[in-house]
């Protein structure tokens, strides 16, 4: 995968982690992502860093649908 593409998979990573709708929250996610990416490849081999910005994404939304900074909303 080029490097182009994986920028846009972090900033749709960051923007879905702080939650749609909120620029706050899209910078959040942002910081988390691009810290862990960094601070990962301390403990993992490098080729792998970039599955656990991924992976660290899919948790929380486990746990937080919404995002970090999302708000609860229902629709339908």
């Amino acid at each position: 995968m080029g490097h182009g593409k994986k920028i846009l998979l972090f900033i749709f990573a960051a923007g879905v982690l702080g939650g749609l709708g909120t620029a706050f929250g899209a910078l959040v996610g942002a910081l988390i992502v691009g810290v862990f990416i960094e601070t990962s490849a301390l403990f993992i081999p490098s080729d792998l860093k970039y599955v656990g910005a991924l992976v660290i994404m899919i948790v929380i939304l486990l746990f937080r649908p919404q995002g970090i900074l999302g708000k609860k909303e229902r629709i339908g």
